[in-house]
């Protein structure tokens, strides 16, 4: 009788320590994949808002899906004279996105609109602000708003977007640096 009880116990006593060993790993495991993506990915690309497009239509982009396939690299740029625009930025023309929210059409860029003039207003988190007028960005592929700068998500004080490109020149005040919002001012 005594030696069912024992081998009665064997078992669950095993699956218990077995159940532990199991949990420990996958703990660890997860431990591990926390601490490899953390620094593979800084944790400021999950709190990033999204850029706020306002115009006929309003559309919000998150951080994660807006394209950064268009680069203008303010190193090559001889009228720059600003130290935090010297660098390779990332990120989708500023045409494309007005393009989403100008008219009805979100698929294009109304020309014969931005031809007849508005404001593109470029909007800061601490409130500061800077238009453009439409007729300057037809045709400038490379005027972009950017969220990364050398690879990695714009820095805390420049980020989570900013709209660079060539028309930067002596003055940094068109390039709105912490951009979160981008609105079309028709008359």
């Amino acid at each position: 009788m005594r030696e069912e009880r024992v081998t009665g116990r064997g078992p669950r006593w095993r699956s218990i320590v077995i159940l532990c060993v199991v949990a420990a790993v996958l703990l660890a495991g997860s431990l591990a994949v926390a601490f490899t993506t953390g620094s593979a990915q800084p944790a400021s690309r999950a709190k990033q808002p999204a850029l706020v497009l306002k115009g006929v239509l309003k559309k919000k982009i998150p951080w994660a899906k807006l394209p950064a396939g268009v680069i203008w690299n303010g190193r090559k740029d001889k009228d720059n004279r600003h130290k935090e625009l010297r660098a390779v930025f990332r990120g989708q023309s500023i045409y494309k996105l007005v393009g989403l929210v100008d008219d009805k059409d979100p698929k294009t860029f109304n020309v014969r609109k931005a031809r007849r003039g508005y404001g593109i207003k470029f909007i800061a988190g601490d409130g500061y602000s800077s238009t453009m007028d439409s007729r300057t960005i037809i045709g400038k592929k490379k005027w972009i708003v950017a969220k990364l700068k050398n690879g990695k998500p714009l820095p805390k004080g420049e980020g989570p977007y900013r709209d660079v490109g060539s028309f930067i020149g002596f003055l940094a005040g068109p390039s709105v640096k912490m951009l979160i919002r981008i609105e079309l001012v028709f008359d």
